[in-house]
Order: structure tokens, then sequence, then C-alpha cells
């Protein structure tokens, strides 16, 4: 019995996963940012989501691998078994880092891992839009295409909302050592939207990339 069918529904369960598990993060950010609740409550607010988020972020890291294994055995993927094991161990340890700032949240460790982490997005971003310009120059068929630089958009988003959120939770500290003030609430709210809005940017793209690969228009 082939496995094509079985990773097909992992590669379902995956997206579920993530849309599902990352609105959790979202509806927490919402209570986080009220500055009528105290700020023990607005605390555990971000410390759930975070908890949250490591779900989408795990399913984020197979996605990619369980994808593109999809794709190989399509024969839309024109690389060699030997490439296609590569791509495995190198995803495995993007998530062994991933999982390490998970551990280590807060830490010095955690921070040099992010930094780790920024860096395979990057290159992940470049690799997969360059492989996707390459094989839509070669005819390949539009919506595989679609679902590469789908995910490469998905790869930049998570770098800069990243980089928004490191402010918002840098306020938040000051709001929770000297007290809440209508300026520090209207800058922590500033920072929060521009990461919503890479956060619906990732939204999108997940969405696009699963409509793509059902409907294969």
């Amino acid at each position: 019995m082939s496995y094509y069918p079985l990773l097909l529904y992992a590669h379902i369960l995956l997206m579920v996963f993530w849309l599902g598990t990352d609105l959790g993060v979202f509806i927490a950010g919402l209570y986080f940012l009220r500055p009528r609740l105290s700020i023990e409550r607005r605390r555990m607010a971000i410390e759930l989501g975070l908890v949250i988020d490591r779900f989408p972020r795990i399913c984020f890291v197979l996605m990619l691998p369980v994808g593109l294994q999809l794709a190989f055995l399509r024969r839309l993927l024109p690389v060699s078994a030997g490439a296609m094991a590569a791509i495995w161990i190198a995803s495995l340890v993007w998530m062994t880092v991933v999982i390490g700032i998970m551990r280590s949240h807060g830490t010095a460790r955690a921070r040099a891992l992010q930094r780790v982490e920024r860096v395979v997005l990057a290159g992940t971003f470049i690799v997969l839009t360059t492989t996707g310009t390459m094989l839509w120059r070669a005819s390949a068929p539009g919506w595989f295409v679609g679902k590469l630089w789908a995910f490469a958009s998905i790869c930049l988003f998570a770098i800069l909302l990243e980089i928004s959120f490191g402010p918002t939770l840098t306020t938040f500290t000051t709001i929770a050592t000297h007290g809440s003030t209508a300026q520090l609430e209207a800058k922590l709210r500033r920072s929060m939207y521009w990461t919503y809005a890479w956060v619906l940017g990732i939204y999108a793209a997940v969405l696009v990339a699963g409509f793509l690969g059902t409907v294969k228009p």
C-alpha cells in the first residue's frame, strides 16, 4: 500500500492544526492589549498565547518536508531521492532549533537560537522563491509553483512578525514595571498591530497554498 494517501492526510492535518491553534494565539493577543485588565491577567494572556504558539510553529516546520515529499512522489519536484532525504534532515535540524527556543524561552540561548532560525527562514525564502521561479520558467504546473511562493511568503512574514513582536514585549515590560500610561498603551497597540498584520499575511498565504493544492487551478 502506497503511503501517499497517509502523507496527504498528514498534510491536511498540519494545515488544520496550524490555523486552528494560531487563532487561539490571535485571541490571546487581543486580551493582552486590554488596558482595563490587570497586569497579571494580561501577562497570563500573553504567556498562554506563547504556549499555544508552539503548535503552529511545529506545524509550520513539518509542512515543508511533508509538502515537498508529496510533490516528489508526484514527480513535480525534480530532485533526487538523496536530495529529498537531505530536505528531511535539514527540516529536523530546524525543528530542533525551534524546540530549543521553546524550552529556553527568555534566555540568552533562546535569543541565539532565534538568530539561527531567522537565517533558516531567510535561506528557505530564497531557495523556495528561486526554485519556484525556475520551475515556472520550465512550465511546471502553476498551482505547484504558487504553493512554493506562498510558503516562501510565510517565511518572510515570520521574520517580520518576530521583528515587530520584540518591541511589543519590551513595551509591555515597561508597563508592568513602571505602570500603564496612555502613551505606553498606544505604543503597545502600534507594535502589536504590526505583528497582527504579518500574522494575517501568514493566514492568507496558508489559505492560498491550501486552495492551490486542493483545486489545482
